[in-house]
This record gives structure tokens, C-alpha cells and sequence, in this order.
């Protein structure tokens, strides 16, 4: 299935044929975060044809200005993209994958290439879906298993925005109507007194056992009133928080994952982590309970691969969630996700976020999402 009009995407060149278009997203409601509030988000839409198909593959690759590491501004942007275009125009599929293989893997020229893209991870995971599509012949594949073939659902968590009092708590009435179990709220934008009667609130409505509560604070609290934060979010039975202080703070990292007050994920912390080594180091060092993964700023899909093996190694869970994704990436990080025995609920519930959407494969219910055929 293609998603969006590519003809007029060149098929003449020998090799790969890699084009580019840039995709502003305009929210449907403005998403308030610590960081802001957020109007519109760009994506660059990657077309990429083998030389031996004549289908079109179509991957997103998507960024986050002031968080994704590769983007400082849109002109560097885009010469990285016409960077890539050079670079595989001399390459074909089977470079990267073994096409008589019935199961896709990157061959080990095509991890090398990819190695050298791990400090754009956007770019690398968008290349990354593109070379999957094209190995199936189809846009609706990426990973083939049962989530992907229509035959199982990935639980999810309702997003709820940063805003006033009234315009979050008519956000959590809509997730509790729609059926999530697991609502995830961003903290942090206004008096942390405020966020907690509405969390006190909910409590009121729904124990722990029905409903679990996921903050998430962008990196707002500091090292003086971080404990009484988490000590008082921890009373009202919140599930975990994620990224409670800013980044590159190790040390405290260190002694409030160790405290436990409030189970902790790490989401931020982890961009900067682009080799092994490194991943490994962070993990045995600070020791997290959880890790929130995402492919567009946390190495792609092979880099994601790696950090969930490096935590279910050091007894860490993890789920996955998008990066203001369209329903392009989002569909991409549902199907990986769906590769993996899942415990916790993932945060794919965004793809409703956008006016401007591209038509979407996926269908929430009642707190879960699947793919339709």
C-alpha cells in the first residue's frame, strides 16, 4: 500500500533511487510539554526504489528540533538526506539484505553502512524502514508477524498534555471513555500542586490495580525539589516517571534510581548513547527500572534492537513509543514492537495527534492498537 503520491519519483538511475520530501504536521491541539508548546512537527518523507522493482518504498524520517541530535537546522538537514542519495546510488538492496532470505536481516556491509549513520538516528531509522518495505514489496510491512498480519494487539497508554487544570483532566474523561488501563501524563509546565490534585483526583476514581499512571517530566524537576516531588507522586500510586531531571546529571541519576522512591525511566539520558559500550556503561551504572525507547532518537531500529537486549541482560524492562511520529514511522514502531514479547503497555496511541495525517493502517480500541489488512 502506498501511502503517499510518489510519481514523480525518477526510476532512471542504476542502483538505489533515494528521494526526499519535507511533511509539516500541524496538531490538532496544541501539545504542551516542559519544553513548550508544540504547533506543528516536521518529518522528511524518504521514496526509495531498487533498481530490480518497480515498487516504491515509503519511510519517515522524523525529528524533534531542541531534542533529536542531528538537528541544529533545516539546511544541515537536508544535506545529510542529499548526503545518503549519493551515497546509494551505487548500491542495491542486496547489499544491505540478503533477498533470498525468507526472514530480513541487515547483512553485514549494510550494518557498516548504517554504523556510520548512528549519530543521525532519524535519517538511519527512516533508511532503515525503507530497505525492510522494499525487501516485502509493500508499505504495510516492515516486520512480518502476527501483530503485522492483523492477527494479534499491542496495548497502549493514553497520551494526556501539559496545560490548565480543565484542559487535562477533559483529556484524561476522553482516555477513560476511550478504554485505556494505562494513562501517561507530561508534567512539569505548571505548578507541580496543580498536576498532583489531578492525579489525586483520578486516584479517587480508579485504584492502582485499574488504572496505571505514567508521568512524564521532560527532565523539569531539579536536584533541590526533585525527592519531594517523586515522594509525593509516589503516595498517589504513580506507575513510573520518566526523566525527572535533566540530562547528564549521572550521579543523582545514580542515587535516586538506587533510592527507588519512584520507579524511573530513562528516555533523554539515552540520546547521547550511540555505541555499545557506552549503552552498556549507562545501563550498569545508573541502573534504571525502565527504559523508553525511541527508534528516531535512540539509534533506530538496529540501535533499538541492541538497547533492548542490553536491558533485558541487566534486568531492566522497557516499552517503546514514538517520537511525534506520523502514521508512517508509527506503524513502523508498532511492527518492531510487535516483534518482541511485550509486559507493558507501549506508547503508540499518537497517530490521532495530527489535522494532517497520512492515512493510517492502525485502529485503537479500548486501550489496544491493530493493524487492519
Amino acid at each position: 500500500m502506498v501511502l503517499i503520491d510518489v510519481s514523480n519519483v525518477a526510476r532512471t538511475l542504476d542502483g538505489m533511487k533515494l528521494t526526499y520530501r519535507k511533511h509539516t504536521f500541524n496538531f490538532n491541539i496544541p501539545g504542551g510539554t516542559s519544553r513548550g508548546m508544540l504547533h506543528t512537527k516536521n518529518s522528511w518523507i524518504l521514496s526509495l526504489k531498487d533498481d530490480d522493482s518497480d515498487f516504491i518504498a515509503i519511510a519517515e524520517c522524523s525529528i524533534i528540533e531542541g531534542l533529536s541530535p542531528e538537528f541544529t537546522e533545516e539546511g544541515k538537514y537536508v544535506q545529510e538526506l542529499d548526503k545518503l542519495i549519493n551515497q546509494l546510488k551505487d548500491t542495491s538492496l542486496s547489499f544491505f539484505i540478503d533477498k533470498d532470505s525468507l526472514v530480513p536481516k541487515f547483512s553485514k556491509n549494510g550494518l557498516e553502512f548504517l554504523l556510520e549513520w548512528v549519530r543521525f538516528p532519524s535519517i538511519k531509522f527512516g533508511l532503515e524502514c525503507a530497505l525492510l518495505s522494499l525487501f516485502h514489496k509493500s508499505n504495510a510491512l516492515i516486520f512480518d508477524n502476527e501483530f503485522s498480519q492483523g492477527k494479534s494487539t499491542i496495548q497502549v497508554n493514553g497520551l494526556v498534555w501539559m496545560g490548565d487544570v480543565s484542559f487535562m483532566q477533559k483529556q484524561i474523561e476522553e482516555k477513560l471513555e476511550q478504554g485505556y488501563s494505562t494513562i501517561k501524563l507530561k508534567v512539569g509546565a505548571i505548578e507541580l500542586s496543580s498536576e498532583l490534585k489531578i492525579i489525586e483526583g483520578l486516584r479517587k476514581q480508579l485504584s492502582s490495580d485499574k488504572l496505571a499512571i505514567r508521568v512524564d517530566a521532560n527532565g523539569a524537576f531539579s536536584r533541590e525539589n526533585v525527592r519531594g516531588s517523586l515522594h509525593e507522586l509516589a503516595q498517589l500510586e504513580v506507575h513510573s516517571i520518566e526523566q525527572p531531571i535533566a540530562v547528564g546529571q549521572i550521579d543523582l541519576l545514580r542515587e535516586l534510581c538506587h533510592e527507588n522512591i519512584l520507579p524511573i525511566a530513562l528516555d533523554e539520558e539515552l540520546i547521547s548513547c550511540y555505541s555499545y559500550a557506552e549503552k552498556q556503561t549507562l545501563l550498569q551504572t545508573v541502573k534504571p527500572q525502565f527504559i523508553v525507547l525511541k527508534p528516531s532518537l535512540h539509534g533506530g531500529i538496529v540501535g533499538t534492537q541492541e538497547w533492548i537486549q542490553l536491558a533485558e541482560n541487566n534486568g531492566i524492562d522497557w516499552w517503546l513509543t514514538s517520537a511525534l511520529e506520523g502514521n508512517i514511522g508509527l506503524l513502523a514502531i508498532a511492527q518492531l514492537a510487535a516483534e518482541y514479547d511485550l509486559k507493558l503497555p507501549q506508547g503508540l496511541g499518537t497517530g490521532s495527534l495530527f489535522s494532517n495525517n497520512f492515512p493510517s493502517l492502525l485502529v485503537l480500541e479500548n486501550g489496544y492498537v491493530k493493524q487492519v489488512l
